[in-house]
């Protein structure tokens, strides 16, 4: 069994980048990362990206804020046997405006949180394939193939328009 080897392609256009993807998917060519200056929902079409769970986090973050905030707030009242002259001693409606802001806060710790941990950050050295140009305008596929396979995908990448090959082996 031969070991893999990476490749890099740099793209300056997004079309040319997605017909790579295409061109390498039809082949069975299996792609490691896809690096862009922007998010792209084309790119995450192309390449069959679940959606992020992150917004479970920060649904999770509301629903805990909205219970908290009402609950901190009726602990409080009865806690403190606040005198109401005659009205309900734990009123709903004005303890809506804690509820909304504990959601608020809730739901932007555990994202932030969420958003951390899913994307395994913080990373403190960049992997050996990555390129400054990537952050700036250009976009790049990152390949893992065989040795044999490499003039066939160097050339394919190549006709789909990419500035550059290089080869990281």
């Amino acid at each position: 069994m031969n070991a893999t080897r990476p490749m890099v392609a740099l793209f300056e256009y997004l079309d040319d980048l997605l017909r790579a993807i295409d061109n390498l998917k039809q082949r069975g060519i299996e792609i490691g990362d896809v690096h862009s200056p922007r998010f792209q929902e084309e790119i995450q079409a192309a390449m069959g990206v679940k959606r992020s769970p992150v917004r479970f986090f920060t649904l999770t973050g509301g629903i805990l804020g909205i219970l908290t905030g009402f609950g901190l707030s009726i602990y409080t009242a009865m806690q403190w046997h606040f005198i109401v002259s005659g009205k309900p001693p734990v009123p709903r409606v004005p303890y809506v405006i804690e509820a909304f802001e504990f959601c608020i806060l809730f739901s932007v710790f555990l994202n932030l949180g969420g958003m951390l941990l899913l994307s395994r950050l913080p990373k403190h050295k960049l992997p050996k394939h990555y390129d400054t140009r990537f952050t700036e305008d250009r976009f790049g596929i990152l390949l893992h193939c065989q040795e044999e396979e490499r003039d066939e995908i160097g050339r394919l990448l190549s006709e789909a328009g990419a500035e550059e090959v290089n080869d990281l082996g």
